[in-house]
């Protein structure tokens, strides 16, 4: 058992160390990067007086750590993450940003996924950061929960892309984006989405509207 409880502990500290690594590195290069931001001023604006989700594809996450800690550090923000092992890594590098939080849902528990998001989205204390097609795909496959949550809670949805002139991308499921050195990127923060729970909408309807919304790539 001590065996055991000591490989756990070397494994964390493992992924904290190798977080913060890639932490410096990715920030560091972003430095180099020329980035244009629009929208964020209306996010900000509507973030201080009411519910908001931050919606974008999960092969989007690498930079948005870095652009939300530089453009909107008053704010915390909390992202649902799989509490597979293979999604501990993108646990403790949220961690390492002070404004950083995460919910740990089970893959075979999305139910409480949902449940889950919508206690942070109505408990206001934190901006909920959902990607619809994580965390396994498919990729740009907008799944329910999203709209389910939108629908029960009545937040403002900000749909966030970014896209950048030159990146690299991963052989992962996603294709993870990253930029490569002195790219230029732009992010643009949408304007927002709000679903009337008094016009009815049905899941499908609003899926397909967060679907058209993000599908810009």
């Amino acid at each position: 058992m001590f065996k055991y409880c000591r490989k756990l502990m070397r494994a964390a500290l493992n992924t904290t160390i190798m977080a913060k690594i890639i932490k410096g590195l990715l920030n560091g290069l972003l430095r180099t990067c020329r980035l244009q931001v629009s929208g964020v001023d209306n996010f900000i604006n509507c973030a201080q007086l009411q519910p908001c989700v931050l919606a974008l594809w999960h092969n989007r996450l690498a930079i948005m750590p870095f652009i939300l800690a530089n453009n909107t550090p008053a704010f915390v923000y909390t992202a649902l993450v799989s509490a597979s092992r293979d999604a501990d890594f993108l646990h403790t590098f949220i961690h390492t940003y002070k404004n950083g939080r995460t919910i740990r849902v089970g893959h075979l528990t999305r139910h409480e996924g949902l449940r889950a998001a919508v206690r942070t989205i109505e408990a206001y204390r934190s901006i909920l950061v959902i990607t619809p097609d994580g965390p396994r795909g498919p990729r740009y496959q907008a799944k329910p929960g999203l709209a389910l949550a939108a629908i029960q809670t009545g937040a403002m949805i900000f749909p966030v892309n970014w896209e950048a002139d030159r990146c690299w991308e991963l052989n992962s499921w996603d294709g993870l984006r990253i930029p490569k050195p002195f790219a230029k990127i732009k992010v643009q923060f949408e304007a927002p989405l709000q679903f009337d729970k008094s016009k009815a909408y049905t899941r499908l309807q609003v899926q397909e509207i967060l679907q058209d919304k993000l599908s810009a790539r």
